[in-house]
């Protein structure tokens, strides 16, 4: 029997569905679901399949470090870590099945948690059953869809130990750094318990962004400005016009204009410009820039990832962790957009791109080799997604994959120039006049702000000056999107690990 140990029980679904076709068996070990068929890839055998919970081990300090008041915190840091088993059915059901197995493929995630993850697998695996150290494979995928799934499965390759042991490097320093300073901590400020004060490798320096720009806000020392606004009537209808000096520092000099200008009935055009600017499209996603703009329609780091992730198991996204943000030439653009066309709203698009004699997709800065970028697998259809946010998530995909392949879009930026009692007023104003790729991903894209067509000389009668006092605002709070952002750019966690120590620290 060939056994094939995947991350999750999804996955594993979804590959002994796609290798086995309608002779998937379930069954269940120990409450752990197990799936069996034969005549596989290579057309004979019979294969196990069975999905982990992530991590099956967790590391920790033995039993005599556990009391906090008598264990000095240094001492944490030369202990002997331990490995137990955080799944204990899983680890019982994999080796159950590890027994009757003459071959081993791990086809966990392909990154260093999932190598790590694999790593532990096989452990457990070799450790039921000490002959299958002599057949152990590695299967590599980025979608859990049937073409790549075969493909990795006819390639199968090694389990990568230096990843793995990197990944595993990570683990220690993460518990030694976290154990260490965290007793110390808890037990300098007498906050133990239910109390302690928590500190980690990547939480500590995350919450010291957090902190920081918290300090400028409360260090910030608002001070007053005024402006001031006139409503105008014209030829091509009302409008609202601002004093040139945006912002008046001086209440005095900001009344004497406001004077000026409530004396004129009238005022007249004095300059006009019109420029226009070019918009590139937008780079592939990688899990950074994903993560952002799923902030940005209101989800949460970690439930943008959670849905991601849903959507990967599900075979309608690739492999939502990626730091690659160019998209390799392995990757076939024209049979995506082939299988895009088969959605109503994107059909168009679709059909347009596949049109074209060439595609040329945008480059971002960063490439790896392990993972292409973010990119729709599968077209859901009607009632097949879990609810309305898994459908945000996959257009938001889908759409960008579109808008990396579209066309530059162009803006036109006016501006007209008034005076009003000798006080100069201005008016500006963007709007797009070719949509290009904002047509098909329109997250980005500002609302057109128009500005009356006036020939210079022409007048506009004065229906109100006004002025408005304010006061200048303290730099906002980060939100998620900005901190995962800022965590990338100061080497602080991985594409894995950002969402869930943003929300661990939303939570405490």
């Amino acid at each position: 029997m060939k056994l094939i140990v995947t991350e999750k029980d999804t996955a594993a679904r979804k590959i002994a569905g796609i290798l086995g076709g309608n002779q998937v068996k379930k069954d269940t070990y120990y409450k752990i679901p197990i799936y069996t068929f034969v005549n596989g890839l290579d057309g004979d055998g019979e294969y196990t399949c069975i999905g982990l919970k992530g991590h099956i081990l967790q590391l920790e300090y033995p039993e005599e470090y556990s009391d906090w008041r008598k264990v000095e915190p240094k001492e944490l840091i030369d202990a002997e870590l331990i490995k137990a088993p955080s799944a204990k059915a899983v680890v019982r059901a994999l080796k159950k099945t590890a027994k009757d197995a003459d071959h081993l493929t791990i086809a966990t995630d392909y990154d260093r948690e999932g190598e790590l993850i694999g790593l532990e697998a096989m452990k457990q695996a070799i450790e039921a059953n000490p002959d299958l150290k002599k057949d152990v494979k590695r299967a590599r995928y980025s979608a859990l869809t049937p073409e790549e799934v075969k493909r990795a499965f006819s390639e199968l390759s090694e389990l990568s130990l230096p990843l793995a042991l990197a990944g595993e490097a990570r683990q220690d320093i993460d518990l030694i750094w976290g154990a260490t300073l965290t007793r110390f901590m808890s037990l300098a400020t007498s906050r133990l318990g239910n109390q302690f004060l928590s500190v980690g490798r990547v939480q500590s320096p995350t919450l010291g962004l957090i902190v920081e720009r918290e300090l400028e806000r409360r260090a910030f020392r608002p001070e007053p400005y005024w402006q001031i606004f006139a409503e105008l009537n014209s030829s091509q209808g009302e409008f609202t016009a601002r004093h040139k000096t945006d912002r008046f520092k001086v209440a005095d000099e900001a009344d004497a204009a406001l004077v000026r200008a409530q004396a004129a009935g009238t005022g007249t055009v004095i300059g006009t410009r019109s420029t226009r600017k070019k918009h590139k499209p937008p780079p592939p996603f990688n899990t950074t820039a994903y993560t952002k703009a799923a902030t940005a329609l209101g989800f949460s780091a970690a439930r943008a990832i959670r849905l991601a992730e849903d959507l990967y198991l599900d075979g309608y996204i690739s492999y939502p962790r990626t730091d690659n943000t160019v998209y390799p030439p392995s990757l076939d653009l024209r049979e995506i957009l082939t299988e895009l066309r088969s959605s109503n709203d994107l059909a168009s698009a679709a059909t347009e791109l596949l049109g074209r004699k060439q595609l040329t997709p945008t480059r971002g800065k960063k490439q790896t080799t392990d993972h292409p970028p973010i990119y729709p697998v599968g077209v859901p259809g009607p009632g097949d997604l879990r609810d309305d946010a898994h459908w945000k998530i996959w257009f938001l995909v889908a759409r960008r994959f579109l808008a990396t392949l579209g066309d530059e879009a162009v803006s036109e930026s006016n501006r007209l120039e008034l005076s009003i009692g000798e006080e100069p007023f201005v008016v500006t104003g963007s709007k797009v006049v070719e949509a290009g790729w904002m047509a098909w991903y329109p997250y980005s894209r500002s609302k057109d702000a128009e500005v009356p067509r006036l020939e210079e000389g022409e007048s506009v009668d004065v229906q109100r000056v006004f002025k408005e006092d304010k006061e200048t605002q303290p730099p906002g709070r980060y939100g998620q999107g900005k901190l995962i952002e800022l965590m990338e750019e100061n080497g602080l966690g991985t594409k894995a690990t950002r969402h869930s120590i943003i929300q661990n620290l939303y939570d405490r």
